[in-house]
């Protein structure tokens, strides 16, 4: 009867700890509060912006768009991956670009947003890749147009490099399936109802003056253009932060989040084998079958065994 008491509580363990992953696996974007804001707010405040520039002002109307693909209008979405806000910063650039934590990003108002977006894109769109993605004209059959540029920055210029490398438009697509194209495609309507502005166009070579910046991460993606995943001041991260965006994209689910799951697990099975033998003591005590001084030993180590598991699963 023990043993099949031990089965029972041992399942019950797993299917719970089965849900907790699907849930976390599974982790829908999330809202701290409902904030939404229409298109036409969202072209406004491009253009309000002292941090936009004439080409962004100029195609307000393809970033709106851009920004209703995006987050539907929300200003706190969160994806449950990695993006923030009505035009989904992701963390890093969240820090570089206004010095806030996500939590802070995502409640502030629409203009402090698009202004930081609007900061980033600039510096995105000096980048050598956008660069050379506008001197081809064409692409794939398509011509480079605004929406194929600023579709470019959003889904991050190292990827952008890996479409433009491939010569089609499905060199890559994230992990809902959604190409540099297909972004582009919906920035400009298509397949919906068409949005009342001018066809963008993109930005003259040079666009934004200066030096082109290194290549930077797009505002939802953390991949450079060279190989490694870089920061927001372009340089490669750490191996280890590297490995922790890397999967984190790929999966959804942070590492800090499945590393307290799986804490969680070994914690649950440690109480419930360890419990069970020491109840077992207890019973062997209680029928006579063992002396008060064999079942106090055997506590003792019960306690010792958890406490060990516990100290184990702390630094792991």
């Amino acid at each position: 009867m023990r043993y099949l008491n031990l089965r029972a509580v041992l399942l019950a363990i797993l299917v719970l700890a089965g849900q907790l992953w699907t849930a976390t696996a599974h982790a829908q974007p999330r809202l701290t509060n409902n904030t939404r804001v229409t298109a036409e707010q969202i072209e406004e405040a491009i253009r309000n912006s002292p941090n936009a520039s004439p080409w962004l002002r100029a195609n307000a109307r393809a970033v709106a768009n851009l920004a209703m693909f995006e987050s539907g209008g929300n200003l706190s979405i969160y994806n449950g991956s990695c993006c923030y806000g009505v035009l989904q910063l992701n963390r890093g650039n969240i820090s570089y670009y206004t010095g806030l934590t996500p939590e802070q990003f995502r409640n502030l108002p629409l203009q402090d947003q698009i202004n930081a977006w609007a900061r980033l894109t600039n510096d995105a769109l000096r980048s050598r890749v956008v660069q050379s993605l506008i001197a081809l004209g064409t692409f794939d059959g398509r011509p480079v147009d605004g929406n194929l540029v600023l579709a470019c920055v959003q889904l991050g210029i190292g990827n952008c490099q890996r479409m433009i490398r491939s010569g089609r438009c499905n060199g890559f697509a994230d992990r809902n399936g959604t190409t540099i194209c297909d972004m582009a495609d919906r920035i400009a309507g298509r397949g919906r109802t068409p949005q009342p502005n001018p066809v963008p166009t993109p930005p003259a070579p040079g666009a934004g003056g200066g030096t082109p910046a290194p290549s930077q991460p797009g505002p939802g993606m953390a991949s450079g253009g060279s190989g490694c995943i870089r920061d927001a001041q372009g340089g490669c991260l750490p191996m280890s932060e590297a490995m922790r965006q890397g999967f984190e994209s790929g999966s959804g689910v942070s590492m800090e989040r499945l590393r307290s799951t799986i804490q969680l697990i070994l914690a649950a099975l440690a109480f419930a084998v360890t419990g069970s033998a020491m109840l077992g003591t207890w019973q062997s005590y209680s029928n006579g079958a063992i002396t008060k001084a064999a079942m106090i030993t055997n506590m003792q180590r019960g306690l010792v065994v958890i406490g060990l598991v516990f100290v184990v699963i702390s630094v792991l």
